[in-house]
């Protein structure tokens, strides 16, 4: 099972434009990225917070591709449980046509036992998988979401464990350095995080991967690059809303 990677993990949350920094993300954000293939315009993204169900908070993604992107089709809705207290998830579910490959995934973690059921549903046969993680894990997602409420100095360094699939593996972040971005939505003092991943199959990726996220408390993305086996794909802030509530430290 593949999880999303290019826009799932750039597109976590975007820059509010013109209100005053908050610490977090709330229920009620929504942003709307533009994404670009090989420098070309190839689609758009759009994240929502969900409403409350309790302490879990649905992280909802959607994407799709458009134009020129007859050469790389991708459709895809995702939504990660985000549990607020713990800053967890509780699991994900997913639907996605990936490059010619449509599939649903979901994953559920046990935390109490330290594990995950994985369950893939793809060409009409359904696989469950039950692995032992570590209680901390993540899903790409819930990873973003977490680093958004870390300080992201320059020199900062973040190890998260991560469960995509069936596959464990560590994301590491380190915050380089300072920068000021220009995007479509306007000009924004960032800080600049370079990121490693293990993803794999047509999302492996070449080199590092790179997300400029506004320098204030709120640390929500303005723009985030990648280069993936399919080719180099760049996600850039195009409209915010802003959400209702705190995150609760």
């Amino acid at each position: 099972m593949r999880r999303p990677t290019a826009l799932a993990l750039t597109a976590a949350a975007a820059l509010a434009v013109a209100t005053p920094a908050r610490a977090g993300f709330a229920p009620g954000e929504e942003i709307v990225f533009s994404v670009s293939y090989l420098n070309l315009p190839t689609g758009e993204g759009r994240i929502q917070v969900g409403s409350p169900e309790g302490g879990i908070w649905p992280v909802i993604f959607q994407a799709r591709t458009e134009g020129f992107a007859g050469l790389i089709d991708i459709r895809e809705h995702l939504v990660s449980y985000w549990d607020v207290e713990r800053r967890l998830p509780r699991g994900s579910d997913l639907r996605a046509y990936e490059v010619g490959d449509y599939h649903q995934d979901s994953a559920r973690f046990d935390r109490q036992n330290k594990q995950a059921t994985v369950t893939v549903l793809r060409k009409g046969q359904k696989r469950v998988n039950t692995v032992q993680v570590p209680a901390d894990i993540h899903d790409l997602t819930s990873a973003f979401m977490w680093l958004r409420l870390q300080a992201l100095a320059p020199g900062g360094r973040y190890e998260l464990p991560i469960l995509s699939g069936s596959k464990q593996w560590t994301l590491l972040a380190e915050v380089v350095s300072r920068e000021t971005v220009g995007t479509p939505a306007g000009t924004f003092p960032t800080v600049k995080v370079r990121v490693r991943t293990a993803l794999d199959g047509k999302f492996s990726t070449k080199r590092d991967s790179w997300m400029w996220l506004s320098d204030d408390p709120r640390h929500v993305l303005v723009r985030a690059s990648a280069d993936f086996a399919v080719g180099s794909i760049v996600a850039t802030l195009k409209s915010y809303k802003a959400g209702e509530q705190l995150v609760q430290r």
